[in-house]
């Protein structure tokens, strides 16, 4: 059974409200390990009467390094706390599970969709025109890939020949196709990125 942390942002909520979103995250954990886990209590309830935000920072920081996963919930990535647990997880290897349920029904700019873009979010625009279209992250090949008959005869290669590829955007076209995708000053300045199921 693996240890869940959960990071949260806790600033304007009640008990109530993060009450839930901890369900919500515990639910979702069990999804993705595909087991029961074990909550470690990170919700103080009872602190010292002068305590500080970085005394509940360390205190959560201790708690982080017994997890063997982690989950970040919605609005995680707009407050510092939760940044820095974030930041640790990833650094010391900790799995983590982020939530970005909030941006599902509302547009954000195109600095949050490239992030959500590198972590395998499908992003789109609403203002576009044409509907269903989405955009996608393609990783790198820095090690190579294999080339096949169509790009080892494009770029003079051998079929099977290693073949590095630097990451890049690819969208899907009206016509079920997909293409590499540069964004325009329009899509770069929109604030109306959504995620796409």
């Amino acid at each position: 059974m693996k240890k869940l942390f959960i990071s949260q942002p806790m600033k304007n909520k009640t008990d109530e409200e993060i009450l839930k979103e901890r369900e919500k995250a515990i639910q979702k954990a069990k999804e993705v390990c595909g087991e029961e886990v074990e909550v470690i209590d990170s919700f103080f309830k009872s602190a010292p009467a002068d305590a500080k935000p970085l005394w509940f920072l360390g205190e959560s920081l201790k708690l982080l390094s017994t997890a063997d996963i982690a989950y970040f919930a919605a609005g995680w990535h707009g407050a510092r706390g939760c940044k820095i647990e974030h930041e640790c997880a990833v650094e010391y290897g900790i799995d983590v599970i982020e939530d970005y349920s909030e941006y599902e029904n509302e547009g954000m700019n195109f600095g949050v969709a490239i992030e959500l873009l590198k972590k395998g979010v499908k992003v789109a625009r609403e203002g576009w025109n044409e509907k269903g279209l989405s955009v996608v992250y393609q990783k790198a090949y820095p090690q190579g890939i294999q080339c096949n008959k169509q790009t080892a005869e494009a770029w003079g290669l051998k079929e099977g020949d290693l073949f590095k590829c630097e990451p890049y955007l690819q969208i899907n076209t009206t016509d079920d196709s997909h293409a590499m995708w540069v964004p325009s000053i329009r899509d770069c300045l929109a604030n109306d990125w959504v995620i796409v199921e």
